[in-house]
């Protein structure tokens, strides 16, 4: 496998093991996931490596569990080192609860993915499903239809949460849930515009306008 990341030295999986304090539990999504980003990129990551013994993971589990779930003998490596083993434990934790803290411009999302595809780039090593992509660059399903009127109720409360209300009768409101319904379909979090663009695209198909 290519390594493009900085690293100190390769080193063999089976001479590593995990932090007996790390918390983190990945799924096999994420591991196929990233298996799929490392095979077309190779390595852009290392495993950070403690330096008081040597073996021992601080951060880049899921890079260690991937290799370990393909059975690849090698992964790049960096070692560090830490004042004390609480230092080291803090910074295994703070590396995910900064980079879990972070929030998606969900159009600044949607210009950048439909750009990658207008170079020709490949969509799948972005780490969407394809059924999300195609929803993102604009490939609906024929059948996603919506007629009638609709009306905004725009509210924000006292802890400065917004919402947007979509008011529709009984029969619009039915068709609007199964739009919905396909957009979210296999994706546990969605990009807010991807939801706007699938309801004003399907408005606009069947008004005419």
């Amino acid at each position: 496998m290519k390594v493009n990341c900085s690293h100190t030295e390769l080193r063999k999986v089976t001479e590593l093991k995990v932090h007996e304090h790390s918390p983190y539990i990945h799924s096999r999504s994420q591991i196929e996931i990233l298996t799929k980003i490392i095979k077309a990129n190779g390595w852009r990551n290392c495993i950070v490596v403690s330096a008081r013994d040597n073996f021992t993971i601080v951060k880049g589990r899921l890079l260690y569990e991937t290799a370990m779930s393909n059975g690849w003998s090698e992964v790049p490596v960096e070692y560090q080192e830490y004042d004390s083993l609480t230092d080291e434990m803090a910074d295994m934790i703070a590396d995910n609860r900064v980079t879990s803290m972070s929030q998606i411009d969900d159009f600044a999302l949607t210009d950048v993915i439909e750009k990658i595809n207008s170079l020709g780039g490949e969509l799948g090593n972005t780490g969407y499903d394809q059924n999300l992509l195609d929803k993102i660059i604009g490939q609906y399903d024929d059948d996603m239809m919506l007629g009638g009127e609709v009306e905004f109720e725009i509210d924000e409360d006292e802890s400065g949460i917004k919402t947007v209300k979509l008011i529709y009768d009984e029969a619009d409101y039915r068709e609007f849930a199964k739009i919905i319904t396909k957009v979210c379909e296999d994706t546990d979090t969605v990009p807010s515009q991807l939801i706007y663009n699938s309801v004003l695209k399907a408005y606009h198909e069947d008004s005419g306008s």
